[in-house]
């Protein structure tokens, strides 16, 4: 659906897709600056996000045989056991840091 908005730099009216980006007929100036302003603001914070420590254990896929699934258990079983102890132990030298 179209719309039309003024833009706040020259004051004309121009069509308005409702998108950030979308920017008027006249001046070239965005139609929604903060829009545009949230739009890069999400997209940084999902690059920072996407850097984090992502843990992933093991996939187990329907597809398996029987066999395989139960030794991608028992891996993942050591896999979550590692994770658990290693938790603790940044846990208990946070807490003896103070």
């Amino acid at each position: 659906m179209n719309a039309t908005k003024r833009c706040p730099h020259c004051q004309q009216w121009s069509t308005w897709h409702h998108q950030a980006t979308d920017r008027c007929q006249h001046c070239q100036g965005l139609l929604d600056p903060a829009a545009h302003q949230r739009l890069l603001h999400q997209q940084v914070r999902e690059e920072e996000e996407s850097k984090k420590i992502n843990i992933t254990l093991i996939e187990i896929f329907p597809t398996d045989s029987a066999f395989t699934r139960f030794w991608k258990r028992i891996v993942q079983g050591f896999q979550l056991t590692f994770i658990a102890i290693l938790s603790f132990v940044l846990w208990l030298i946070a807490l003896l840091a103070g």
